[in-house]
């Protein structure tokens, strides 16, 4: 069983039941590529590491003529994907972007007076629930 995903025409995800499936799908995209002069770079092209026994008992995966590497995880549509399935590595991600715009937000208005900053954060959650239910 062979699966393609795609999201928009620079994303997607092939997923392959056997070694040969996922090498045919490779060599099916890369000649669809060259049908339409469409290249792929191959830097951001990666396999997941839950293959890595298939990768080391058959030949190395191509494609466009370059050997594709293995990796422990990697950004897929702004989420990380690692071979876990444990999504540790989102959520600190995402914890990260927080604190930093939270400390970016206290230094552009530590010198408002409080009832100013909790007017703000008021009008803030009003706008956000009126933005995300309508």
């Amino acid at each position: 069983m062979t699966i393609i995903m795609a999201y928009a025409e620079d994303d997607m995800v092939l997923l392959a039941s056997s070694w040969r499936g996922l090498q045919c799908l490779l060599n099916i995209i890369d000649k669809v590529a060259m049908d339409i002069d469409m290249t792929f770079n191959t830097d951001k092209t990666n396999l997941r590491e839950c293959l890595k026994i298939v990768y080391n008992c058959f030949s190395k995966f191509y494609l466009a003529g370059h050997r594709l590497s293995f990796v422990p995880a990697f950004k897929y549509l702004g989420h990380i994907i690692d071979n876990e399935l444990e999504d540790d590595g989102d959520v600190l991600r995402e914890l990260s972007c927080l604190f930093t715009r939270t400390n970016i937000l206290v230094r552009c208005f530590a010198g408002c007076l409080v009832d100013v900053k909790i007017r703000l954060f008021r009008s803030y959650c009003i706008v956000s629930s009126i933005l995300h239910y309508g």
